[in-house]
């Protein structure tokens, strides 16, 4: 019952229904009780030959009247119960999609997308279904096991007796087998989220798999995972149909104990041929939610996982949470890092090694280094995406960074990563995607400022043109100029392209440069790049190396060092015309 605390308060919000839900049932139920009643007093008459026509008329019109009135509250009950499944399913899948956008870069590395997905379809389907449909069948199953008990009571308390004594041996399978339908239930969930992730990826990646001609092997791997899901889940199928053929026989045994006992109590005139008719129909009545009880109690056990599982998302706290007091923040003068260290979560070695470096607003800031040495880190600590060990370290106008809200300081970016993620929708809609309400900049000036409008010829329908999921229709040049449109259009304070050009040919990387030296004057820019070109007009260049910063200045200053910057530059001006990419 636990895990209902966490749907608790949607059954708080809608609680009339669910009582309305709770009447329409015992009504329903006190209908079924009724009808074996009347059919056994018709057969009495009969019997006994004293029907009359009248009587039979009030028989027949009862009967039916009963049939219509639970045709009635049976069709009221499916259109409220059905309201407030799709209520419910709807609202998780909100809550579920929320919290989500509310978690830090850390948590997607626990979680991975295929999971994810199976979490928000089909565990928090179940979730929504056994807190509307499985509940209340379940308490209809209960209520009419007891209104039924009761009714067979009074008609006869020995043959009620006898009739059921097989029946409790049903618990005793139920018991055995739950722990393990529901174990096994856990472990298909596991692998169908392994699956998903497989399948995802497969998906996402299908240029680089043709490009290898790795189809046949991703093939087999997919089909591994899918027949491993399938022998898992396979298992469980078989321990829960166990269930119905154990049911019936126990049912069986007890209709024929219900049938002899009963002809032996008409013999000696203490039941009526009326009151066994009755009384077998109630038996019925109380088999059969006995035999479903243990399908249902499967079923629970199958969605105790995906209540787990839901759950652990709803209640996903972010890592980086702001204080109470945080400040607003809608412009700023100078960010400083103040020997500046950083680890990720998890792990033992820093990436950041005493950066001390200000960001000054309104200028360039232009960042190189090897591969590996700490570039992307070193700028991602202005998004906050992973918490930082001391606030005190990375300032924003002399105040730790801690002080202002995370939101605040995330709408002053506008960032262009490595990965260029966009969206199966048409060109227009990926670059408005960035599109913030106090922006100064139209569309056509991204895409002109991205040097993108060469491109749009190219494409069949132009802007309107679907880019395909992840823009697989586009070439990486494109995809990289699309993804600097979208950024421009936020007109944000800082503008950071995360080796965002290295797809792009030297006239297109000249064109880019220039334009934003011209609209982006009075805005701060970063770029962090390989190719050493991208970054000669910027206002400061930081080589890193390892963690740390072991050259500044500006290009002409770090031409005269001839260190690192300076052995590049001339490695890239001798050859970089054949390293370019188109």
């Amino acid at each position: 019952m636990n895990r209902f605390k966490s749907v608790s308060w949607y059954i708080k919000e809608y609680w009339w229904k669910y009582l309305l839900v709770m009447l329409l049932s015992l009504a329903i139920i006190y209908c079924d009780i009724r009808k074996p009643k009347i059919i056994g007093e018709a057969v009495d008459l009969i019997g006994l030959g004293q029907i009359t026509d009248s009587r039979l008329k009030v028989l027949l019109i009862l009967f039916t009247s009963i049939v219509l009135v639970k045709f009635l509250f049976s069709t009221l009950k499916s259109i409220f119960l059905g309201n407030l499944f799709h209520k419910l399913f709807y609202k998780l899948k909100i809550k579920f999609m929320k919290n989500i956008l509310l978690q830090d870069s850390k948590y997607f590395t626990t979680y991975h997308p295929g999971d994810l997905m199976t979490r928000a379809t089909s565990d928090t389907f179940a979730m929504a279904n056994v807190t509307t449909h499985l509940i209340f069948s379940l308490i209809t199953l209960i209520l009419t096991l007891i209104m039924s008990a009761i009714s067979m009571v009074k008609l006869d308390p020995l043959l009620t007796l006898y009739s059921i004594i097989p029946l409790p041996i049903i618990f005793i399978v139920v018991v055995i087998m739950r722990p393990k339908i529901g174990e096994n239930w856990r472990l298909v969930r596991k692998k169908d989220s392994t699956m998903s992730n497989l399948a995802m990826e497969s998906v996402q990646h299908v240029k680089l798999i043709r490009a290898f001609v790795n189809e046949e092997k991703d093939y087999k791997k997919l089909q591994t995972a899918a027949k491993d899901c399938y022998d898992t889940e396979k298992k469980s199928v078989l321990m829960q149909s166990t269930f119905g053929p154990t049911f019936r026989f126990f049912t069986n045994i007890s209709q024929l104990v219900a049938y002899g006992y009963g002809a032996y109590l008409i013999i000696n005139q203490r039941l009526t041929v009326g009151e066994l008719i009755t009384f077998s129909l109630l038996l019925s009545q109380f088999a059969f939610p006995m035999m479903q009880l243990g399908n249902q109690v499967a079923r629970f056990s199958q969605s105790a996982i995906s209540f787990d599982r839901v759950s652990e998302v709803l209640e996903a706290v972010p890592d980086i949470l702001d204080r109470k007091d945080a400040l607003e923040l809608k412009e700023f003068n100078k960010i400083s890092f103040d020997n500046f260290h950083f680890s990720y979560p998890d792990m033992d070695y820093e990436v950041l090694k005493g950066i001390n470096l200000d960001i000054k607003n309104g200028k360039s800031l232009g960042i190189v280094g090897k591969t590996g040495s700490g570039k992307t880190t070193l700028i991602r600590q202005l998004l906050r995406t992973f918490p930082i060990e001391d606030p005190n370290k990375l300032l924003i106008d002399g105040s730790p960074i801690d002080y202002y809200k995370k939101n605040d300081i995330r709408k002053l970016v506008a960032y262009v990563p490595q990965e260029h993620i966009l969206f199966a929708r048409s060109v227009e809609d990926n670059i408005l995607l960035g599109k913030s309400q106090t922006s100064k900049i139209d569309l056509d000036c991204a895409i002109k400022m991205a040097d993108f409008e060469k491109d749009l010829v190219f494409l069949e329908e132009g802007l309107d043109t679907i880019v395909g999921e992840y823009g697989v229709t586009l070439s990486g040049g494109q995809k990289q100029r699309l993804s600097i449109a979208r950024a421009l259009i936020k007109d944000a304070a800082i503008l950071i392209l995360d080796d965002s050009l290295s797809a792009v040919d030297g006239t297109t990387e000249a064109n880019i440069i220039r334009n934003l030296k011209k609209i982006r004057d009075k805005k701060t820019n970063i770029i962090v790049a390989h190719r050493l070109t991208a970054v000669e007009a910027c206002d400061e260049i930081v080589v890193i190396e390892n963690g740390k910063i072991v050259e500044r200045g500006t290009h002409n200053e770090l031409m005269k060092l001839q260190g690192w910057y300076y052995k590049q530059y001339v490695i890239q001006e001798m050859g970089g015309n054949e390293n370019e990419k188109n």
